[in-house]
């Protein structure tokens, strides 16, 4: 019979790892509102500065950064600013948008470019008065060939999306309209939901498949402490398997991501299983060499995939695979059985 708590125990382990499993179509299906504003020379500067690349809030900057206002002052003043400025303001000057043509300082929009040196430290600001109507129009982009988004947002006022709508100046008929989102923190929200659920997912798959392989041991061997070597080392391979039919049956996207990094994510989680076991069986040697050899194909898939790019990709995954094997080590270590079956059998004979 079926130890009654181990078997709660392992239909909790599933329930966290369905939910896992879904974590990233829930986060994919959460909405940001986007609205859609007539823009005119009224409409603050800072708010068009805020939503279009091509136009930067230097206000903002000073306000941030105090070291900016003598050197802004100046171009404001004479037109340029050439000469040294401090560390702080070289940082935050060195981050401006290199496509930025125009900039908003003290609710004034001005031409603007900028040239920011390391050695010496320096900037050569230059900073040239202007209207709304040539920012706009240089500006805009035609909402004939934006995205579905953005001419939803601009025909109706506001548009509800489940992706990134290109926030920015649009024209239409000769009128111009800001799309933004109506929620920075929404969009930041959705964000690192979608990046949460992203990783989150082949997590899922490990705990889903390690249960499944937990409850198939305690239904067939019976007595509380099943798992065994064999079946401790099965759930990685059956991990990725599962993973690379869920993503041929229903995923998208980039084929490297699919097929080698998200899924070696939940591989690396799946050995949290095998982990415990040798914790409690004190079976260092077996822990250590696993452990490489897992870090080294994980890699070493990642780097086949990604080229120089999967190496960084890589670690994090592996990072990322560990955090989620922690839960996993407990399973590994009370479910384990102090000796495999095949061992004890050879031996006796």
């Amino acid at each position: 019979m079926v130890p009654p708590t181990r078997l709660a125990a392992v239909v909790s382990l599933l329930v966290v790892g369905v939910f896992f499993t879904q974590s990233f179509s829930l986060a994919a299906g959460l909405q940001t509102t986007y609205v859609a504003d007539e823009v005119t020379a009224e409409t603050p500067p800072e708010l068009v500065a805020a939503n279009d690349a091509d136009v930067v809030d230097l206000t903002d900057h000073v306000s941030g950064t105090p070291q900016l206002e003598d050197p802004l002052q100046t171009a404001v003043e004479t037109g340029r600013f050439d000469g040294s400025i401090a560390p702080e303001a070289h940082i935050v000057l060195s981050d401006v948008h290199d496509d930025a043509r125009f900039a908003v300082y003290e609710g004034q929009y001005y031409r603007f470019s900028l040239d920011v040196s390391d050695d010496p430290i320096g900037a050569d600001i230059h900073l040239s008065p202007t209207d709304w109507r040539t920012v706009a129009e240089a500006t805009a982009d035609p909402a004939a060939g934006a995205a579905p988004g953005v001419q939803k947002a601009i025909d109706d006022g506001s548009a509800a999306q489940d992706s990134f709508v290109g926030r920015g100046v649009y024209v239409r008929d000769g009128t111009y309209y800001l799309v933004r989102p109506e929620s920075e923190s929404a969009v930041a929200g959705n964000f690192f939901a979608a990046v949460g659920g992203f990783l989150f997912n082949p997590i899922g798959w490990a705990y889903v498949v390690s249960g499944v392989g937990l409850f198939a041991a305690l239904r067939t061997r019976g007595g509380p402490r099943p798992l065994d070597t064999r079946s401790a080392l099965a759930v990685l391979p059956a991990t990725l398997a599962v993973m690379w039919g869920a993503t041929t049956l229903s995923g998208s996207g980039s084929v490297a991501m699919r097929y080698a990094l998200v899924p070696f994510v939940g591989v690396v989680a799946a050995f949290g299983l095998f982990a415990g076991m040798c914790l409690r069986r004190r079976a260092w040697r077996p822990l250590v060499v696993g452990s490489v050899v897992l870090c080294g194909v994980v890699l070493a898939v990642d780097v086949a995939a990604l080229g120089a790019l999967g190496a960084a990709f890589g670690m994090l995954g592996i990072v990322v695979g560990w955090g989620g094997s922690l839960l996993l080590v407990p399973y590994g270590y009370l479910f384990a059985s102090d000796f495999d079956e095949t061992a004890t059998e050879a031996s006796a004979h």
